[in-house]
C-alpha cells in the first residue's frame, strides 16, 4: 500500500507501512509547550484526528498493531477518559468487540469500580462500570499517551477489581523518558505506535 496516495485498509499494513505511517503522524502532530500547565509539552491527538489522512494512518497503525500482537488475546477494549476514549470507540467499532469506558468520576451510572492516581500535572480519579467487566474478561486498555505510567496504572486496578484480567496496553505516543511502563503490573504488554524523546 502507498501512504502518500491512499487511507489505510488493515489488511494492507505491513512492517513498512507502519514505520511510514508512524513517521508522518510524529511530523504532524500538533505540539503545545506549557500546557496544561508549565513544563507541560502537550501532544495534541485531536490534530491528527481533524485530518482524514492522518487519521486513517493512526488508526490503521493502531489497529496493525492489535491485530500484530493482540490478536486472540483479549476480549474488549477500553477507553481512557478522555482522549482514549476516541481512540478506543473506532478500534472496537473496526474489531467488533465490546467496549468499556474508563471515565472521570461521575460520568458513569450505576455501581462503579474507582481507583485515584497520580499524573505528570495533578492528581485524578476514574472509575468503570463494574457490570461491563465480566469475571475473566480479558481487557485491552487502550489510550493516546504513556507518560509517567499514572493512568494505565489505574486501570490495572480497576479491571482486576472487577475481577477482569488485563491483556495488555495500546498507547499511540510513549514519553520514554518518563520510563511510564515501570509503574504497570505488566510493562511487557506495552505496545506503542510512536516513541516520544521528550
Amino acid at each position: 500500500m502507498c501512504i502518500r496516495d491512499r487511507y489505510y485498509i488493515m489488511e494492507s499494513f505491513t512492517e513498512e507501512t507502519l514505520a511510514a505511517a508512524t513517521k508522518e503522524i510524529a511530523a504532524k502532530v500538533l505540539k503545545f509547550q506549557d500546557f496544561p500547565k508549565k513544563g507541560i509539552c502537550f501532544y495534541d491527538l485531536f490534530s491528527l484526528l481533524h485530518d482524514p489522512r492522518q487519521r486513517s494512518l493512526v488508526f490503521g497503525s493502531m489497529l496493525y498493531i492489535i491485530r500484530r500482537d493482540f490478536d486472540g488475546k483479549f476480549d474488549a477494549i477500553a477507553g481512557l477518559d478522555s482522549r482514549g476514549l476516541a481512540l478506543g470507540l473506532h478500534l472496537a467499532e473496526v474489531l467488533k468487540v465490546p467496549f468499556i469506558a474508563v471515565r472521570k468520576p461521575g460520568k458513569l451510572p450505576g455501581e462503579c469500580a474507582s481507583a485515584s492516581f497520580k499524573k505528570e500535572y495533578g492528581e485524578d480519579t476514574l472509575e468503570i462500570q463494574r457490570h461491563c467487566v465480566a469475571k475473566g474478561m480479558r481487557v485491552l486498555l487502550v489510550d493516546d499517551l504513556l507518560a509517567t505510567g499514572g493512568t494505565l496504572s489505574a486501570c490495572d486496578k480497576l479491571v482486576e477489581t472487577c475481577e477482569g484480567k488485563v491483556a495488555g496496553y495500546l498507547v499511540l505516543f510513549t514519553i520514554t523518558a518518563l520510563h511510564g511502563e515501570k509503574m504497570l503490573k505488566y510493562p511487557e504488554l506495552v505496545k506503542t505506535v510512536i516513541s516520544l524523546s521528550d
